[in-house]
């Protein structure tokens, strides 16, 4: 099994992201495959409708 956590909060160590990491132990502890992204505070824009998706067949945007 798998399991995502993810973050939004702005406030990295925050009590978010304490109570999903928490959330995420005892599914951990018991085999389960976890991850956890923190998002908050990282710069995510919307489509461009640049039309370079079709082109090459994946996203474009740059990264940072």
């Amino acid at each position: 099994m798998k399991a995502v956590a993810i973050n939004g909060s702005p406030r990295k160590g925050g009590n978010t992201e304490i109570l999903l990491k928490k959330a995420l132990a005892p599914l951990t502890a018991s085999g389960w495959e976890t991850e956890f992204f923190q998002l908050g505070g990282t710069p995510i824009r919307g489509c461009q409708a640049c039309y370079q998706c079709l082109e090459e067949k994946f996203p474009v945007q740059p990264e940072g």
